[in-house]
């Protein structure tokens, strides 16, 4: 089940994002997710293959898992 994540963002970006929404057919959380999960792909591609997991503050976070 998705998780709902409040995000401040600035007027400005906001209007584009309901543009580029509005135009496509598409709702502002499919296209923040589908921007997002690009940003990570993108990301992926850009670290080292061995790379999975990392450790934030005292806590290990797993990385490079698929994202649906």
């Amino acid at each position: 089940m998705p998780k709902k994540v409040l995000v401040a963002l600035p007027p400005g970006l906001l209007e584009q994002i309901d543009f580029v929404a509005q135009v496509e057919h598409r709702t502002r959380s499919d296209l923040i997710r589908e921007a997002l999960r690009r940003y990570i792909e993108s990301f992926k591609r850009t670290q080292t293959p061995h790379m999975s997991v990392s450790t934030v503050g005292n806590q290990h976070v797993a990385l490079f898992t698929d994202v649906e």
